[in-house]
């Protein structure tokens, strides 16, 4: 049986899409997955590879990001990588990236295969006609491009997955694409429009997953709570011990979540990131209610200067997302808020940033992600006049950083003395065994 490996960058999304390849390559019957040593490793491409010779991959699989500019970067970065410490071995490349720009990834070394969004089911049939027709082998020049346009990707791709390679979390995707416009993003050409995953579907991989002991279930998407709109068909949820019958549309996500929840076995449930305009008093509710709804919020904030979330196309001002935090804190005192903050978006003046700065500041947000705005091609905002010098945004990053620390150490100040439950994990780091957990 053949050996393939994988390295993901991005989001837990990718992650989740991670699993999928996988999976479908072991159910193929020809392919076994082994860890891949030294994914990024030393800086030098050419640095002996020190995997053990039982578990050296035939096939290394990289799944691309395409966020920032950085993301592109990182992933070039480990694709010449890979092929320096392994020249004989063929790379796969899938993922956003791939999605967005196929041939600029076909061009590096070693890449045999470059897959899109929508064509990601294909893995193991398309990896066994490069094989047949020898186009694996090394010296073989030729790279197979097979990236649909996203526009045919119109329903969930639903691959079954019931173990994972983490040991107590479980990622479980339930939406895919978005049919938003914010100026800065791209993903839509990437991902493409919104779909659902059937409610079924969702509950039977549950209900697996929590039978092979995993004790989390994350909830993924690239817009959760755009989850349903698209179904046509009511869905009733009787059987995963949830309300019966259809509901109106904008309650699907809440009615899947009420289901999950009453699943026996599970030990937390958490959502990944949400829109500010997805989180509404149904779901605070829900999550003030249920012990094993894990008290956190991570939420794409983006700016606190209605100006620039006017020029970004987002659906909300500045007072809507402090309206909220404020509700939710209310609701759910010991509830991490976090968020995401986009530093520099094209405009975006010395008021503009103080305005973020000085609203972040009076929240009761426990962490707050911010990072430089990256021009992406494609974007909107890729032709916006007033783009932020480099030196700025990297200043402006690190002032948020900086109150970022302040706020995740209050945050924690406030559970000093508290008993919680923590779901124990172990990993590896710097050749020791560790264990950590996550409240």
């Amino acid at each position: 049986m053949k050996k393939v490996a994988f390295t993901t960058f991005g989001c837990r999304l990718n992650q989740y899409d991670t699993e999928m390849l996988r999976t479908l390559l072991e159910r193929s019957g020809q392919w076994q997955t082994v860890p891949l040593s030294n994914p990024g490793g030393s800086d030098d491409a050419t640095a002996p590879d020190t995997q053990a010779t039982a578990d050296v991959p035939d096939v290394v699989v990289v799944n691309t990001c395409t966020v920032t500019a950085r993301a592109d970067a990182s992933a070039r970065k480990a694709i010449r990588r890979i092929h320096g410490s392994r020249p004989d071995c063929p790379i796969v490349v899938t993922g956003c990236y791939a999605q967005r720009a196929p041939e600029e990834l076909a061009a590096l070394p070693g890449v045999k295969l470059v897959l899109g969004a929508a064509d990601r089911a294909l893995v193991a049939a398309k990896l066994a006609d490069l094989e047949r027709d020898d186009r694996l082998r090394p010296g073989q020049a030729s790279v197979e491009v097979a990236v649909s346009p996203i526009t045919e990707a119109r329903t969930f791709i639903d691959v079954p997955i019931t173990e994972m390679m983490e040991h107590t979390r479980a990622y479980v995707k339930v939406q895919e694409g978005c049919n938003e416009s914010c100026s800065f993003c791209i993903i839509p050409k990437t991902r493409g429009a919104s779909r659902s995953r059937h409610p079924h579907s969702v509950m039977t991989q549950i209900r697996e997953l929590l039978g092979h002991g995993y004790e989390e279930i994350v909830l993924t998407g690239v817009h959760l709570g755009d989850y349903g709109l698209d179904l046509e068909l009511p869905y009733p949820m009787s059987g995963a011990g949830g309300p019966a019958g259809g509901v109106e549309r904008r309650r699907r996500l809440v009615e899947l979540v009420t289901g999950i929840l009453q699943l026996n076995g599970l030990a937390r449930f958490r959502l990944s990131s949400i829109e500010p305009a997805s989180i509404d008093d149904a779901l605070i509710d829900l999550m003030a209610g249920h012990d094993r709804f894990a008290r956190h919020f991570h939420i794409p904030f983006q700016s606190g200067s209605d100006a620039i979330l006017q020029r970004m196309q987002r659906r909300y001002r500045a007072r809507d997302f402090e309206r909220l935090v404020e509700r939710i804190a209310a609701r759910v005192p010991d509830c991490g808020i976090g968020c995401d903050v986009i530093c520099g978006f094209p405009g975006e003046s010395d008021a503009d940033f103080a305005a973020t700065f000085e609203l972040l500041e009076r929240l009761p947000l426990s962490y707050v992600h911010p990072f430089a705005y990256s021009v992406r091609p494609g974007s909107t905002a890729e032709t916006f006049p007033d783009q932020v010098p480099a030196d700025l945004k990297k200043r402006r990053v690190a002032a948020l950083k900086r109150l970022f620390r302040d706020k995740n150490l209050a945050f924690r100040q406030r559970h000093v003395g508290l008993e919680v439950q923590v779901l124990v994990e172990t990993g590896r780091r710097g050749g020791q065994t560790l264990l950590g957990g996550w409240t």
